[in-house]
């Protein structure tokens, strides 16, 4: 996939690139299943998935929030939420084309907080999804600046 790395140098790159947006786009709401499934199977001891197939950019936005102050950076922190969805996306798909994150490492991390959490309303299984997002981002986040 040298393909993919072509123009596209650093992590900052990848944020400002409109096909990293629609690559980590694909990359984050396939993570999303995965991790839906994980839970699905832990929680309920079933192949399930329920509900939205897609990240709402809300979790999004503020995963970076959180990704930002684990891993001591400012990434992304100014604009709306889908800019700064955009600009997650960016970073996952930076992340995995440059193997700095497996599918399945991503899925056990946004699946962690929630099989840990168990949420019983929505709300809390947002915050739970945002803190394994905010997970897989600040790992990208902290091999990019090695």
């Amino acid at each position: 996939m040298d393909y993919l790395k072509k123009g596209v140098h650093s992590i900052q790159d990848a944020m400002h690139s409109p096909a990293y947006h629609k690559l980590g786009d694909a990359i984050v709401n396939l993570v999303y299943c995965i991790a839906k499934a994980k839970i699905a199977m832990e929680l309920e001891g079933r192949l399930d998935i329920t509900g939205s197939s897609k990240v709402s950019a809300r979790i999004l936005r503020e995963a970076i929030t959180r990704a930002n102050g684990k891993a001591k950076s400012q990434v992304g922190a100014k604009g709306g939420a889908h800019e700064i969805a955009d600009v997650a996306e960016a970073i996952m798909a930076h992340g995995w084309v440059n193997d700095m994150v497996t599918l399945e490492e991503c899925a056990e991390l946004v699946a962690r907080p929630v099989i840990a959490k168990k949420p019983a309303k929505l709300r809390e299984e947002w915050e739970a999804f945002s803190e394994g997002f905010s997970d897989v981002f600040a790992k990208i986040l902290l091999r990019s600046k090695k």
